[in-house]
């Protein structure tokens, strides 16, 4: 008896060993030994729903769920304490849920190509963000909380609906990129920029900012590649 409770444990931590690093592709794979995956690529899977035991993947660190057709997300995913690495992009998301907010370990957080026409304050829990990719949305405005995210350096609002760049990008102080390409409606950009002392790269192309605007932009920001 002793003898085989051992090799059972063996077996189990033979199995973790294998997975461990390992990008796994397949769900139902992932969910033979839960624990044991960390990294799950279901990228292009035909996917439409997703199931609630998505949330035994206690250990999950990055989960890449991009080409998809999935509408809405499982309360399960949001029990996944540990991931850093979350991608919705290409789906058929209109909205993001508010259970955001519980994944506190996220670092990059992607919902690009999607149908989403507003961001959830509870974003902004997300302290630990460095980069946000929300491309190609109906995003018009953002939450007044994101200044919280300190660490976010990175942040991709292209294709959307901005008419002003929101002021409260300007208060995000370890901002290095952002992009506000495509948003053809855009033609306000704060004073308020000149504080971004960190700002590498501001991505204006095929906006309405005028040129006049534009030299300013240049003068406040003698750091900054700006690209029109």
């Amino acid at each position: 008896m002793k003898l085989n409770i051992v090799l059972v444990a063996l077996l189990v931590l033979l199995v973790s060993t294998a997975f461990a690093g390992k990008e796994v592709t397949s769900l139902e794979e992932a969910l033979q030994t839960p624990e044991a995956v960390t990294s799950l690529n279901l990228m292009n899977k035909g996917l439409s729903d997703l199931p609630e035991e998505i949330g035994m993947l206690v250990n999950l660190e990055r989960l890449n769920l991009s080409g998809n057709a999935l509408t809405d997300l499982p309360q399960g995913l949001f029990k996944l304490r540990k991931l850093k690495y979350l991608n919705l992009n290409a789906n058929k998301l209109t909205s993001i849920p508010t259970a955001i907010g519980n994944l506190k370990s996220l670092e990059e957080l992607e919902f690009g190509f999607n149908s989403i026409k507003e961001i959830p304050k509870e974003i902004c829990l997300l302290t630990k963000l460095t980069r946000i990719n929300a491309a190609r949305n109906y995003i018009a405005e953002l939450p007044a909380d994101m200044v919280k995210l300190n660490v976010l350096s990175i942040i991709d609002l292209s294709y959307n609906q901005f008419v002003v760049m929101p002021a409260v990008l300007t208060l995000v102080n370890n901002l290095k990129a952002i992009d506000l390409s495509h948003n053809r409606l855009l033609t306000q950009i704060p004073d308020s920029i000149k504080s971004l002392a960190v700002l590498r790269l501001l991505n204006i192309m095929k906006t309405n900012i005028s040129s006049t605007r534009i030299e300013q932009l240049k003068r406040f920001l003698p750091n900054c590649t700006i690209m029109i």
